[in-house]
């Protein structure tokens, strides 16, 4: 990876250099009290785009993987039908992604293009798509109380699959390319060589950054995972779980990791039906339930098992080479029931630690 340094007046400049080139750019602004969200640079509000701010709660990946996606149209004329694809391939760049986001995307590369089935409509938003990662490297500003990227390795600074990734050093802005389209910013004045120091500066921030996130229980992330790999959690454990869940699907919906859709068609015209890929969750009711009505999945706990099954389980690591966690912490955030990660990695602690206490009270009445 090559990098460059350039002059912290000049980080908005990559936006203007990116729409010039016709990028639409995506970036985020504050909205209202605490909300942050992503949104299209304009000539209006170019100024307020922000370095460094809270994570906005809905992720970027919708630029990728739309909320709702037209898959095609059919219309019906003399008879006849007429079936027209909706193929899209803007060309957008995410400008401030964050290190827990891009591992999202990179998640979902694996998952829609990853295998033997390459998704068509997901590749042609993907290959137009370029990201510029900013490190958190504010923990008064970037870093939340529900922020546990530590723990699922995916920042506070990314290790790969952005394009240009800037890391704050104070007066300076340090530029790392991690593609060859990042690098050719790199022809732009704005560049400029740097020093090893520039280097020892972005080390000591990564340091002392890692010592500000919160001490949370995430850090038993790793056992998390081979007691749910290997089963061994207990059915009551689901059902505390499942007792907490309000069938609400927020969870779902603000994970950057998440890949549920369904697919509906709907009327849209006296002749012209569309079919549509909306989001869905495994938290809902009607997600497993089948043609004739039954549901294998009808309890909520059963639900939930298959929600962190699916994001912690060595079975899928293994498929899609990431977990399908991130540590960003938004389900910790929305989630009215506590259910969030961090909260069922310390459910699932303590009911191990329980039950390897028990078992090792039996074992030493046995042998006395």
């Amino acid at each position: 990876m090559r990098a460059r340094v350039l002059d912290r007046d000049d980080a908005l400049k990559i936006v203007d250099l990116l729409r010039r080139q016709g990028y639409e750019v995506i970036a985020p602004f504050y909205g209202r009290g605490r909300d942050t969200l992503f949104d299209t640079v304009t000539d209006q509000n170019r100024d307020r785009v922000q370095i460094h701010l809270p994570n906005p709660y809905y992720p970027p990946k919708r630029y990728v993987f739309p909320h709702i996606e037209r898959l095609l149209k059919v219309q019906r004329s003399n008879g006849d039908l007429h079936i027209e694809p909706t193929y899209e391939q803007p060309l957008r760049a995410i400008f401030g992604i964050r290190s827990c986001d891009i591992a999202g995307i990179f998640h979902l590369d694996r998952f829609y293009l990853g295998r033997e089935f390459r998704d068509i409509y997901y590749d042609n938003r993907r290959k137009n798509l370029l990201l510029i990662n900013v490190v958190c490297s504010d923990p008064e500003v970037d870093i939340g109380e529900e922020c546990f990227c530590m723990c699922s390795d995916t920042g506070p600074a990314a290790r790969g699959h952005f394009d240009l990734q800037l890391m704050d050093l104070g007066e300076e802005f340090l530029a790392v390319a991690g593609t060859p389209a990042g690098e050719a910013m790199f022809a732009d004045p704005i560049f400029k060589k740097g020093t090893e120091a520039h280097i020892a500066r972005r080390r000591a921030i990564l340091e002392d950054v890692r010592k500000r996130f919160k001490p949370i229980t995430t850090s038993w992330f790793s056992a998390a995972i081979q007691d749910v790999s290997k089963g061994e959690i207990l059915e009551k454990t689901w059902e505390e779980i499942g007792n907490r869940c309000l069938e609400c699907g927020g969870c779902t919906y603000v994970c950057p990791a998440c890949t549920c859709f369904t697919v509906t068609d709907r009327q849209v015209g006296p002749n012209e039906i569309e079919r549509v890929r909306i989001w869905d969750s495994c938290g809902l009711d009607g997600f497993t339930r089948m043609a004739g009505g039954f549901n294998p999945r009808r309890a909520v706990h059963d639900r939930r098992n298959r929600r962190f099954f699916r994001k912690l389980a060595h079975y899928f690591i293994q498929r899609e080479l990431s977990m399908a966690c991130v540590g960003c912490g938004r389900c910790a955030a929305v989630c009215h029931g506590d259910i969030g990660m961090p909260s069922v990695v310390e459910m699932v602690r303590r009911a191990t630690a329980e039950v390897g206490k028990a078992e090792a009270e039996k074992h030493e009445l046995v042998s006395h």
